[in-house]
């Protein structure tokens, strides 16, 4: 939803889309991914979801789900079916969250052995939002500050996603890194808070958005339904 002066107005954005969200601990980032992917439920999905800071918050949704150091397993896992689906899509679109991203890179990067992970990770999400668009094959990320360093050097992944939303009470560097160049003309009525911030949708200017008021433990037991 976007708010212009008090009026609430649906906001459209494709499902198969590359998707990065950011917002600090109690902005709605988890709500946020909850509510789109039961949004995304009716359709043919294939879900991925790596959840490094084990939360939980996405247990029983699908099959393919693992949680702090069991994630590089399924990352790989991902990117197998993305190597192996046709130009053109399997008929079934394939999504990779991996939730708290810079968490888990930077975890790995500690040692030796995990630093390599890392740069396969960052080398394996830059060839998925390279080439995935044709395979149907899409990126959804989520952390709570965004850095460019989670993307190889100078390889321009992150000009690749589709959809970029900012929730809660961003810095000015993290807007800056997300929103890079764009500028906000209504201003005066964005609201920030839990649930609420900018969004920038592909070939469109950036918006006010506003996510539903859905309970979060609804929205799980509705997914794992």
């Amino acid at each position: 939803m976007i708010n212009i002066q008090g009026v609430k107005i649906p906001l459209y954005a494709p499902i198969d889309s590359h998707l990065i969200v950011v917002g600090g601990s109690g902005s709605g980032k988890s709500t946020a991914v909850l509510y789109w992917i039961y949004k995304a439920k009716f359709c043919n999905l294939d879900l991925y979801i790596a959840d490094f800071k084990c939360s939980h918050e996405f247990s029983g949704i699908s099959e393919n789900c693992a949680e702090f150091e069991a994630c590089y397993a399924l990352i790989k896992k991902y990117y197998d079916d993305f190597l192996h689906t046709p130009e053109g899509g399997s008929g079934r679109i394939k999504i990779l969250l991996i939730d708290e991203i810079a968490g888990l890179l930077s975890h790995f990067s500690m040692t030796k052995d995990g630093k390599a992970k890392a740069d396969e990770i960052r080398n394996i999400m830059s060839s998925i939002l390279m080439l995935g668009r044709s395979r149907r094959c899409f990126l959804w990320l989520s952390m709570q500050r965004y850095t460019a360093t989670i993307f190889p050097t100078a390889s321009g992944s992150a000009d690749n996603f589709h959809v970029c939303v900012g929730l809660g009470n961003l810095s000015v560097d993290g807007r800056k890194g997300l929103f890079a160049g764009e500028h906000f003309e209504d201003e005066e009525n964005l609201q920030y808070g839990r649930g609420k911030g900018i969004v920038l949708i592909d070939g469109q200017p950036l918006k006010g958005i506003v996510i539903p008021k859905v309970s979060k433990a609804k929205l799980l037991s509705l997914l794992q339904k």
